[in-house]
């Protein structure tokens, strides 16, 4: 087999009209990963998958699938399951119509058919329901069915949590582990959802503004970050003060409402810390020492993205 990643994308720089929208993507995504691309709206999440898969050809820099540039992905022969956002379902037909018309265009003789599908995602209840009466959710669910179609070895997946309920986020979430450790494929998926991400995903990449700021192994990521504390103060300004003072102290940040959230240096004494916010008058009203998490490594990524971006300005 191959050595070559499931995709990879070095030096990605595009323009959509004149308008330059990716910057300096580089993500690779090994075979077998269960790999999260995180970003915020508009970070260039999407319009990254859409090159690496080569429906936006106009680009500079690298993309690669299995080995092949994205251009001719028609050469790739490892097959590949896509849900992008929007779902693309006609609305004139049934969910099963839907799936039943993309199994034969997409000659798929082998592997899933229409009945597993549809029980994987949790839709067969819905199966005779057109696409337009689908709830956001629902048509999520559809399209990651549509995906699963055959035996496909990639799996590319742009926000299939969204608009699901936590009972219907667990079941895919279970559904795609289930798929990578089970089976080998590699998944990878765009997702807002950073806590339940955190649980499943091997490896990540954070997109902000156009440009890849993070990225590697989930578990090493966030042994690297280090602990965390999490507090409510009545004076904030003072406890800011107080906590960036501290050398064992990362860096904080106010989150509204005389939150804060701070990054601390691995097996730091808290102890001394709130001490010193009680002596200073900081009205510290919660405190409570946390492990690091997916949340402050990409709050970390997109501050320092942010910094950077006003250094070259």
């Amino acid at each position: 087999m191959s050595s070559s990643p499931a995709l990879l994308a070095s030096g990605l720089a595009l323009r959509l009209g004149r308008t330059p929208i990716l910057h300096g993507v580089d993500l690779e995504v090994r075979r077998g990963d269960l790999y999260g691309l995180l970003g915020r709206n508009g970070a260039g999440k999407t319009t990254t998958l859409r090159a690496l898969l080569g429906f936006l050809p106009s680009f500079r820099g690298v993309c690669e699938v299995f080995g092949r540039p994205s251009r001719a992905l028609h050469r790739v022969q490892e097959p590949i399951g896509v849900a992008l956002d929007p779902p693309g379902l006609d609305e004139t037909l049934t969910v099963r119509q839907n799936l039943e018309l993309a199994r034969i265009r997409g000659g798929i003789r082998s592997g899933r058919g229409v009945d597993e599908v549809l029980d994987l995602v949790g839709l067969r209840h819905r199966q005779h329901h057109r696409g337009g009466r689908l709830s956001h959710g629902q048509g999520r669910r559809a399209a990651v069915a549509r995906a699963l179609l055959g035996s496909p070895r990639l799996l590319v997946l742009d926000e299939p949590l969204s608009g699901l309920d936590p009972e219907g986020v667990e079941q895919m979430l279970d559904l795609f582990r289930r798929l990578a450790r089970e089976e080998g494929v590699t998944v990878v998926l765009s997702s807002h959802h950073l806590r339940e991400v955190q649980e499943v995903c091997t490896r990540i990449g954070v997109i902000e503004a156009g440009r890849t700021v993070l990225e590697g192994e989930t578990a090493a990521l966030l042994a690297e970050a280090g602990e965390a504390l999490e507090l409510v103060c009545a004076e904030v300004e003072t406890a800011l003060r107080i906590l960036v003072a501290d050398a064992g102290v990362r860096d904080a940040t106010p989150l509204g409402d005389g939150r804060i959230r701070a990054r601390v240096e691995a097996g730091f004494d808290p102890a001394p810390l709130l001490a010193g916010l009680v002596r200073a008058g900081a009205g510290v009203r919660e405190f409570r020492p946390l492990r690091a998490s997916l949340v402050d490594l990409f709050q970390q990524a997109v501050r320092d993205a942010g910094k950077r971006r006003e250094g070259r300005q």
